[in-house]
């Protein structure tokens, strides 16, 4: 994003005239090898030119680079993020010529499903990066997936929770009005991520970002314009104002504002889940191991066991339907004690009283 994915091959800078006509275009082959619709991303009217065009597809990586080849685009020359494909498009007004300029078309690829969250995430260049910043300053995180209840990182079996990917309810959610205004300029935009009560200038400022964060604004030019405009701005307001929302009180407000969510009862079930896992792990793994071999070994070798035995067993997912059955438990620690007892006889180390490779072939 921002255009410099593909920097190494000179992608030339488009007016927002240009962008349309190549959209367009780009329209019109889609229509060949997808159904589903194409989405460009708008952005701030006062943008004159642009590094890269964005558009959001309801579709797979997959889909994308069979159209590169309809639209002649090198498939090779694709930086691929995740589900973010940039590609090298050649401008369809110079193809023909011995060397067509290209531009950088950002494909953000997405289900069905989360186009709508999607979107509105992307709509306005680094709009939903901001409303990021206003989330993760109380507790939550919002993404292209929506928003959701940041998981406590104090506690290991905690993730985080959806609660929601309806765009009004983001926008209510946070604190803003119900329809946003005209974003003819950075200005008003700017003003608008400022307009909710749980909004603050320090939130936008380096000192208020980790070193992931402040490293990537470098990267974002307008990231600096917004912090140059809030030191002319809110020159009194550019520390802390309030503390970041600790868990217990991001928790508070999720069940206030979100209460069909019901987090108790989903972070209790994420705690059973987890400890489930881990109990899981060390029946199945460590445990069997020390049941074949007993106690005091080395750990390296205990885990070379425990690594080398999972060829033998039935794959996790498989593992974790069996386990969720009490009735199934026995079976399974013993598939499991028999695996180790296979892979340490290998290694020529003496097995206590398990069962023998013979009735592990068995099994």
């Amino acid at each position: 994003m921002g255009g410099n994915a593909l920097k190494h091959l000179d992608p030339i800078r488009l007016t927002s005239a240009e962008v349309i006509d190549l959209v367009h275009h780009l329209h019109r082959n889609w229509q060949l090898v997808d159904h589903r619709p194409l989405y460009l991303v708008p952005w701030v009217a006062e943008k004159q030119d642009h590094g890269d065009i964005d558009v959001i597809c309801e579709a797979p990586p997959e889909t994308v680079i069979r159209f590169c080849q309809l639209i002649e685009a090198n498939a090779q020359a694709i930086s691929r993020n995740s589900d973010v494909l940039s590609v090298p498009v050649p401008l369809p007004w110079q193809l023909g010529q011995a060397t067509p300029r290209i531009v950088q078309v950002d494909f953000i690829c997405c289900a069905s499903e989360e186009a709508a969250a999607t979107r509105f995430f992307y709509a306005g260049g680094d709009f939903g990066m901001l409303l990021g910043r206003v989330a993760a300053w109380h507790g939550l995180v919002f993404g292209m997936d929506g928003l959701r209840y940041r998981a406590d990182r104090d506690c290991a079996w905690q993730s985080d929770v959806n609660l929601t990917a309806e765009p009004s309810q983001i926008l209510a959610a946070l604190g803003y009005a119900a329809a946003m205004p005209w974003l003819d300029t950075y200005d008003r935009m700017w003003r608008f991520v400022l307009s909710s009560p749980l909004a603050g200038p320090w939130m936008f400022m380096p000192a208020a970002t980790n070193h992931e964060n402040r490293s990537r604004d470098k990267q974002r030019r307008k990231v600096g314009d917004l912090q140059d405009w809030l030191s002319e701005n809110y020159p009194a307001d550019l520390d802390p104002i309030i503390p970041r929302k600790t868990p217990s009180e991001a928790q508070s407000w999720v069940r206030a504002r979100f209460p069909s969510i019901e987090l108790d009862a989903v972070l209790e079930h994420q705690k059973k889940r987890f400890e489930h896992a881990k109990l899981l792990t060390r029946l199945l793994g460590m445990g069997a191991v020390e049941d074949v071999i007993g106690k005091g070994h080395p750990p390296e070798l205990q885990g070379e066991l425990v690594h080398a035995m999972q060829a033998m067993l039935p794959s996790k997912a498989e593992r974790e339907i069996a386990m969720a059955d009490p009735s199934r438990w026995a079976d399974m620690i013993r598939l499991a004690r028999a695996a180790a007892a296979a892979v340490a006889s290998m290694k020529g180390i003496s097995l206590r009283s398990v069962p023998t490779i013979a009735e592990f072939q068995k099994l």
